[in-house]
């Protein structure tokens, strides 16, 4: 028994003197072996990286977040393309979409945006369309510190290029074309990288439609920049290549090409207009070439061309209220005559167009009752027409809808401010909604108008009451001044009355 406790506790010392001896051995390889591990991961690391960086997508382009224009607006104008477009490039709007999200550190939004690239993209011809787009995928990954993911992106590149010989790569087409097309979305800072990338483009697909039709938007704003004066030449490389883009459906390129002749080739330009009103009688970016292009022309003309686009397009929101607002420029002309004596013009003939004015705002209203500017422009028709109760309905449910941006409340404010000025002859309760008005810090043709009618109304006060106004004024001011620079107003929207600017500036009644 003795003998055996005696061999139990040699094997328990020798254990321990092992574990001992083992324990020292580890202590003094482990900083080696940290240190190897380290130096395997930088290397595996910049190996990584130098990959990445030679990877053809927005990560490697040389982006600049600066000098992108309307960096804010520009996601909700890449959106509007998506959803109103059946468009080639919608996988390259998506891909600048997960590029803009990544600049916001919203890379989760950036992934999002990536699989519905890669879903745009699932009827592809070549697997080399995917090349952008995984390349993306590899930067967000990394960005976000999914390295086993950045391995499986960079893994189905090398897939894909296996097909592709090195001195390809570097000029595949699809490649130029999506940088080209981001670059010409991103702004006038990047034009000429555009037109660079689809000239590279265009040299290995002449025929290519996509191309083509980019290659001529980027030199008509590249002309448009250059041109002095507002007269566009239609003998110019731009129209040339507008003239050799234009297809049935392509109603951008329509509306730029009537642009581009307007002044040369009236006919055909209004020929151009007309068409593009019936295909897309609502989309946004089409909507403000066409108000570029009736700012030069007459209303009666402009009526004319938008009574038969409405007749193609009779649920056109945006229509009826452009007609309306054209009615409505035609009463304020005949008022106008009429009051300094010119009896072209009777009553009648000005309550007939009042009745016009009201019917087409009407529906626009029925058409689209979120439109806040569509609203306000029915209010006011009401409130020329006498209909006063109908028009103090429509403003006070405006008031009282708390979802209203603070741009619209602004809007609202100076609204119903004018119509209690002038209709209701509440000097008092239009001084007040002047004020909520000039409240909002954004500066605006509403903002800047309730301060000019604030300050000729204090001049008509007695000296407390306009004292009063003028002390609200500076105080508001002095804010301004104290606080960050006032924030600007410049919505492009569907909803935005492009055409209302135009009729303002340059319509004349003929």
């Amino acid at each position: 028994m003795n003998k055996r406790m005696h061999a139990f506790r040699m094997v328990r010392a020798q254990s321990r003197m092992w574990v001992l001896f083992l324990s020292v051995i580890i202590s003094i390889l482990l900083p080696s072996f940290s240190a190897i591990d380290c130096k395997m991961s930088a290397s595996v690391t910049t190996d990584m990286e130098v990959k990445l960086k030679a990877l053809e997508c927005h990560f490697t382009w040389g982006i600049e977040k600066d000098d992108i224009k309307d960096r804010d607006s520009l996601p909700e104008k890449l959106l509007d393309r998506v959803m109103k477009f059946s468009s080639p490039n919608h996988a390259t709007y998506f891909n600048l979409l997960a590029f803009l999200s990544h600049l916001e550190e919203n890379n989760v939004s950036a992934l999002e945006y990536l699989h519905k690239a890669e879903s745009a993209l699932k009827n592809r011809q070549d697997d080399t369309e995917l090349l952008v787009t995984y390349a993306n995928f590899a930067w967000v990954h990394y960005h976000s510190g999914n390295m086993n993911d950045v391995d499986a992106y960079i893994g189905k590149l090398e897939n894909i290029n296996k097909g592709v010989t090195t001195a390809i790569q570097g000029s595949l087409p699809t490649i130029h074309g999506e940088k080209a097309w981001s670059f010409l979305r991103l702004g006038g800072l990047f034009y000429l990288g555009a037109k660079e990338s689809f000239q590279k483009a265009l040299k290995e697909e002449p025929d290519n439609a996509s191309f083509n039709v980019g290659y001529a938007m980027v030199l008509y704003r590249l002309e448009g920049l250059a041109r002095k004066g507002n007269v566009r030449l239609a003998h110019t490389e731009g129209a040339t290549q507008l003239r050799k883009s234009l297809e049935p459906d392509n109603t951008e390129i329509m509306v730029l090409l009537a642009l581009q002749l307007q002044k040369q080739s009236r006919h055909e330009s209004m020929k151009l207009i007309t068409e593009a009103l019936r295909l897309s009688p609502d989309v946004p970016l089409v909507i403000r070439y066409v108000a570029e292009f009736f700012s030069h022309e007459g209303i009666n003309e402009t009526l004319e061309v938008l009574k038969k686009a409405v007749k193609l397009s009779p649920h056109s929101s945006f229509m009826h209220n452009q007609i309306g607002r054209c009615h409505k420029s035609q009463f304020n002309q005949m008022s106008e005559q009429k009051r300094k004596g010119i009896w072209r013009v009777n009553a009648r003939q000005i309550k007939e167009k009042m009745e016009l004015c009201i019917h087409h705002f009407s529906r626009a209203v029925e058409l689209k009752p979120s439109n806040v500017q569509f609203r306000l422009n029915l209010a006011e028709a009401y409130g020329d027409n006498y209909q006063l109760e109908e028009a103090m309905k429509i403003f006070t449910n405006l008031l009282k809808d708390e979802s209203l941006s603070d741009s619209d409340k602004q809007q609202c404010y100076s609204g119903f401010s004018l119509f209690l000025f002038f209709r209701k002859k509440d000097e008092d309760g239009a001084v007040t909604q002047f004020k909520k008005a000039y409240q909002i810090p954004i500066e605006s043709w509403d903002r800047n108008k309730a301060r000019k009618r604030l300050k000729q109304i204090a001049n008509q006060k007695r000296v407390g009451e306009a004292s009063e106004i003028l002390e609200f004024l500076a105080t508001e001011d002095k804010k301004g001044r104290n606080a960050e620079a006032p924030r600007r107003v410049e919505v492009h929207s569907s909803d935005t009355d492009d055409l209302t600017d135009a009729l303002g500036k340059g319509m004349k009644l003929k």
